[in-house]
């Protein structure tokens, strides 16, 4: 419900302040899953919840298809299946809006170059990370903290 909470909190903001049609796209589809989680609880594969939950934290791990998929015991197209069917969203892109998100946190509680936030979520260059952070929230990771 937390988690609900604060991404309703930034489409909000986002429909207050630039009123963005990317961003917006994304802070929706940022509800649809959150409400979609709580309200078919059921639904959720064990597998990828724990996986998800060892990726959020350890979010700077070098994860990638192959790894994701051999964390949760499955072989790479059954957890691809898994993710579409569970969260409405390929794997890559579920764990990029994750990493969106942790440093959409670290962007609003501190000071860090977005050299550093890019290493801290698992970027290795902070040009891929600033491209990945435009795409899913409309703006630069520098914009966004002086918007908040």
């Amino acid at each position: 419900v937390d988690q609900l909470l604060h991404v309703w909190e930034g489409m909000r903001a986002e429909w207050q302040t630039t009123r963005d049609a990317k961003a917006l796209h994304h802070w929706v589809e940022l509800v649809h899953h959150h409400a979609r989680r709580l309200a078919e609880p059921w639904r959720r594969d064990e597998r990828l919840r724990a996986l998800w939950t060892r990726a959020e934290t350890n979010i700077a791990h070098g994860w990638s298809m192959t790894s994701l998929a051999r964390e949760a015991h499955v072989s790479k197209e059954h957890f691809r299946r898994l993710c579409w069917k569970e969260l409405g969203r390929s794997p890559i892109a579920h764990l990029t809006s994750l990493r969106v998100q942790a440093a959409q946190h670290i962007l609003a509680s501190t000071n860090d170059k977005l050299e550093t936030v890019a290493q801290l979520v698992g970027y290795q260059s902070a040009i891929a990370f600033s491209r990945a952070f435009r795409r899913w929230v409309g703006c630069h990771p520098s914009e966004y903290r002086t918007r908040i």
